[in-house]
């Protein structure tokens, strides 16, 4: 083979080889969902998303909200539980997944911080600057924006529940401890690694004044931890709660191995069947 023929080969299958590499390619993103196109087409959506917002007198803040709606099949909308999900531009499209996966007809309320995510979701404390307007937001969330959405978009009242993560979990136990028994907002209460080593005394003290007026706590509680998060305050709550032998309660306290943000997808997944599979 002269000087000549062996170039003429060697760029041959170099194109070969070339050619042969970005087929590989493309097959391994299809199989990771790299691009998402071939995915979404073989797996489309079978509800429907829709965005609102909601202008809060209470906070004076406007609140952007992403809708997920579950196809017709699903059942009249009036009828269907739906979970309301604090940081909502954050954990809206994981917990959208989830529950297209699993089939299951619940509406999906993402309410997006607005910014405002160390003001509305805390009191004062030791991690953020600015806490303090916890019993605002959370005064909105029950008589604003509660009402908005079972008169627009559909619900039912006997199947809410709210899920929170950090800050937004450490809400979800304000409000689980801020309303008497038969009162409560909510069916379920579904708080993720909440920050309350944050602020220690005043997080006791919504659980001690709780224990102190009642002995039922009819609803159901979800409490997950991050093994590299914070596990030790929350392990710390979750043994008071069990030793107030609340009635009515069904609880569930759950240690992930993980980070602090890296277990909340198991959890979305986890925490739509406990609250609202009786």
């Amino acid at each position: 083979m002269n000087a000549t023929s062996w170039q003429h080969w060697r760029a041959h299958w170099t194109r070969l080889l070339a050619i042969a590499a970005l087929a590989a390619l493309a097959s391994a993103l299809a199989a990771c969902g790299g691009g998402g196109g071939a995915d979404e087409a073989a797996h489309p959506i079978q509800g429907s998303r829709e965005t609102k917002s909601i202008a809060s007198r209470i906070t004076g803040t406007e609140y952007p909200l992403r809708i997920y709606l579950p196809p017709a099949s699903a059942g009249p909308r009036n009828q269907l539980p739906v979970i309301y999900v604090l940081d909502g531009e954050g954990w809206f499209d994981t917990l959208v997944g989830n529950v297209e996966a699993a089939q299951r007809g619940v509406i999906i309320v993402g309410v997006e911080t607005a910014g405002q995510r160390n003001r509305d979701f805390v009191p004062a404390n030791t991690c953020t600057p600015h806490g303090g307007g916890y019993v605002a937001y959370f005064d909105f969330v029950r008589q604003e924006l509660i009402p908005f959405v079972e008169g627009s978009i559909g619900g039912d009242p006997a199947q809410r529940a709210l899920f929170g993560h950090s800050h937004g979990g450490s809400l979800v136990l304000y409000a689980l401890f801020s309303e008497p028994p038969g009162g409560h907002s909510f069916k379920a209460y579904l708080a993720s690694d909440a920050s309350i080593g944050c602020m220690p005394a005043v997080a006791r003290d919504w659980e001690h004044d709780y224990a102190a007026a009642y002995r039922d706590l009819p609803v159901r509680l979800h409490l997950s931890y991050a093994s590299a998060g914070n596990a030790g305050p929350n392990a710390q709550y979750a043994t008071v709660i069990e030793q107030s032998g609340y009635a009515g309660l069904s609880f569930k306290r759950q240690l992930y191995n993980g980070t602090h943000g890296g277990i909340v997808p198991q959890v979305l997944n986890d925490v739509v069947g406990f609250a609202f599979d009786d």
